[in-house]
């Protein structure tokens, strides 16, 4: 539930419920299906390319990495830029276009960057123990991501598939504790997942697959910041100022890894 200005209480749809209410054609359970083996097929796609691409040269890691790179990247720019136009153009049937003409694509390439971590090889860096060790340690910290940001209100599909980006009356911004941390958790959690599946892959190219994997969530963390400065203004400029983007400042880092195997509570407000 949530709160409108009147202080009436609405109900807030969540998950795949509000997709099909943007999407009409997931209210199919045979386009549906459709939908979903074609992203498969993308994904599977691009990851036979980076598996041929990368045999090819011994620098064939970064080209096919920053071509995907790239690609992610003017999507997501393209996601948080182009939100206003299409509701103009589309109206109520606004996030259904913005659905298959960005977010689908973006998507995939955004995360299809992240697996090819797992077919990456190279010099060994460390001894495999520690490396096993501190891949399940990154990777059980990008669930712990994911648990907080359930936790906290955050609706998967309305903020983390940019529906509310769209349609802000119908969202709220969520205001608890993870985000008195850092700024963007989700994108912490991807970056966790990249850097464990490197530890599993144990090589220096993998590490560096991974940080080239991550520029997108870059873009979109500087992109997202200035829209919601153009919300909220210098309250959000101040956050900013305080709160890191994917790391706790350096005081707050033993708090931080005490949190996250916290029970959070959770509070939220009306996107305006």
């Amino acid at each position: 539930m949530s709160i409108n200005r009147e202080g009436m209480k609405i109900e807030q749809k969540k998950g795949f419920n509000l997709l099909k209410e943007k999407v009409p054609e997931f209210r199919s359970s045979l386009k549906t299906t459709i939908i979903i083996i074609i992203g498969l097929v993308i994904f599977l796609g691009i990851m036979i390319f980076f598996w041929w691409f990368d045999g090819l040269l011994w620098y064939g890691i970064f080209i096919s990495q920053s071509i995907t790179t790239l690609i992610a990247s003017v999507f997501i720019y393209r996601f948080t830029t182009m939100a206003d136009k299409y509701k103009k153009k589309y109206g109520e049937l606004a996030y259904r276009y913005y659905f298959f003409h960005i977010v689908l694509i973006m998507l995939i390439t955004g995360n299809v960057g992240i697996f090819h971590v797992l077919i990456v090889t190279g010099p060994v860096l460390l001894p495999l123990w520690l490396a096993i060790v501190l891949a399940v340690i990154f990777i059980l910290m990008r669930f712990l991501f994911e648990l907080h940001l359930r936790n906290s209100g955050f609706n998967e599909i309305g903020h983390g598939l940019g529906i509310y980006m769209l349609f802000p009356e119908e969202g709220h911004r969520i205001k608890s504790d993870i985000y008195s941390f850092i700024r963007h958790p989700m994108y912490a959690g991807d970056l966790c997942l990249a850097l464990g599946f490197a530890f599993l892959k144990n090589n220096l190219f993998a590490f560096l697959i991974a940080l080239i994997a991550f520029i997108p969530f870059v873009v979109a963390i500087k992109c997202e910041d200035k829209e919601l400065i153009k919300r909220f203004g210098e309250n959000h400029k101040q956050y900013i100022k305080e709160t890191g983007a994917i790391v706790p400042h350096l005081k707050d880092l033993g708090k931080f890894l005490k949190f996250l195997f916290s029970k959070e509570k959770k509070t939220s407000e009306k996107l305006t």
